[in-house]
């Protein structure tokens, strides 16, 4: 089958579906046809055979060409893409952007006879077209395109209710088409799955829920965060739609009943000093609110009284008042003898995320440094109760920035909305009603992002991410836990 060849714009925002390229099977040992393009404007390009079981991350190609330099050394390359999701000024979510690029996949040589025989392994790259290029002495001599398509692995396929599920995929694609799958749980959505900055692999991370007994997951296509259920007539029915049956087993959750899985480490810009020869630093420059750490600084004026001032942000998205920059004094510090500076800080409840603490001499700043708010759980009351029983959710910590100011609920793996933390200043209360038969359910809370670029549909960015560790933009937040247990109704209640 011919493989046509698509001009990839560099610097794309958002990769258009139209782009798209037939080419040989990726399920079967193929040997695919030259781009037409480029062999009809250079008649001397000579066509690779490439030759592969699965044309997935991490197969071996067999290369063969015919009519090269005899005596030649090939460099042969791999067409793909560099880029992923895209923040500016730490706050505002733009998108995904790429550009082209190649890669190595190694240097053979041709024989006498003006033949190569080489093999290379299939990078850990997005899925899609690639165009394999032969280069001798920097020049392209033979061409072809193979299309990696995407392996999903989950693990493992059976544990009580609570039980972490792992959904390994690999080769997911950066065009708006092979981008994005999504999980059903029994025909629930749990969340999207991406890997748009992480070159097309990433782990999806959500829990076994009840009853005891199978339960199907399907992972199926689905660019806005929804699954496109007649994939079959879809312009992309070729890709895969894997399904696997996990095993929900009889047994309780050991895990607490609520807790946040740990928190990366959140990038933290150096600290800004206005002060020949002077530092400043925190001890610890990541916690939920209420850390306590202590505040050292070198080179600052001898015996001075120096201001600490808190920098934080305040408004809101949805009152379209918009929102700005705040600063809170915090107290002082008295600067030794010695020049230095030792004073035990405490964090405030604040929002989620990166705020300066700067040190002022009367109005000038002579220094600041940064600590990231981490998003903590205050509680879950009640853990138990029969059917109907509300149920309130409490967070501190909650960011601010259009990608980690939401996070999106499920109930034992369906959708069951979202919270916002800015209008409050990071604190969330969410309230809810216990549901489902007598035993164990559990409520996950999942990094979602809220605001995207104007000319997209928000609709995908609101729904669970379930790659938040390796795919969320920015900070990479955790995921939060819960367990609820409904306990059998009392029957002299039934008709109240």
């Amino acid at each position: 089958m011919a493989v046509r060849r698509c001009c990839v714009p560099l610097l794309l925002l958002i990769a258009s579906a139209a782009c798209s390229r037939p080419a040989a099977s990726p399920t079967d040992s193929s040997s695919a046809a030259a781009p037409e393009s480029v062999a009809a404007s250079n008649d001397a390009l000579k066509t690779l055979t490439l030759t592969y079981k699965a044309a997935t991350v991490g197969s071996a190609v067999q290369v063969n060409g015919k009519g090269l330099p005899a005596g030649k050394t090939v460099d042969l390359t791999w067409g793909t893409v560099t880029g992923g999701w895209v923040v500016e000024n730490y706050y505002r979510f733009l998108g995904k952007k790429y550009a082209e690029s190649t890669t190595s996949l190694g240097t053979f040589a041709v024989d006498a006879s003006g033949q190569l025989e080489a093999t290379f392994t299939i990078p850990d790259d997005y899925g899609g077209v690639h165009e394999v290029v032969a280069l001798v002495d920097g020049k392209p001599v033979a061409q072809n395109g193979i299309e990696v398509t995407q392996s999903f692995e989950m693990i493992p396929a059976s544990g009580p209710v609570g039980t972490p599920v792992e959904l390994k995929v690999k080769g997911l694609g950066w065009r708006t088409m092979e981008s994005t799958w999504v999980v059903n749980w029994d025909n629930n959505l749990v969340g999207f799955v991406s890997a748009a900055g992480t070159k097309g692999s990433a782990v999806a991370r959500f829990r076994a829920a009840g009853p005891a007994g199978d339960h199907v997951v399907r992972v199926l296509t689905g660019y806005q965060g929804q699954g496109y259920l007649n994939y079959e007539q879809s312009p992309v029915a070729h890709l895969p739609r894997p399904q696997f049956t996990f095993r929900t087993t009889p047994g309780r959750l050991s895990s607490p009943v609520a807790y946040a899985e740990p928190y990366q480490r959140q990038p933290i810009p150096k600290s800004d000093i206005f002060l020949k020869d002077a530092a400043l630093a925190l001890d610890h420059t990541q916690g939920p609110v209420g850390t306590r750490t202590m505040l050292r600084g070198t080179g600052f004026p001898d015996n001075a009284s120096l201001q600490l001032v808190w920098q934080t942000y305040v408004g809101s998205r949805v009152s379209g008042n918009g929102f700005e920059p705040q600063e809170m004094e915090f107290g002082s510090v008295k600067v030794d003898a010695n020049g230095r500076i030792e004073a035990p800080v405490t964090v405030p409840a604040d929002l989620g995320g990166l705020h300066g603490l700067a040190v002022r001499q009367g109005d000038k700043t002579v220094a600041r440094t940064f600590f990231v708010i981490e998003t903590s759980i205050v509680s879950m009351s009640p853990s138990s109760g029969p059917v109907g029983t509300p149920v309130t959710i409490h967070l501190k910590g909650v960011g601010w920035t259009e990608y980690d100011n939401i996070y999106v609920a499920t109930y034992d793996n369906a959708y069951m909305g979202y919270a916002c933390g800015f209008n409050s200043q990071g604190d969330v209360v969410i309230n809810f009603h216990a549901t489902g038969a007598p035993g164990q359910h559990i409520i996950d809370l999942y990094p979602g992002i809220y605001q995207g670029p104007p000319t997209e549909t928000q609709l995908l960015y609101r729904q669970p991410q379930l790659t938040y560790a390796d795919d969320h933009p920015g900070n990479k937040i955790p995921a939060l836990r819960f367990t609820f247990e409904v306990t059998p109704s009392n029957p002299s209640s039934t008709g109240s």
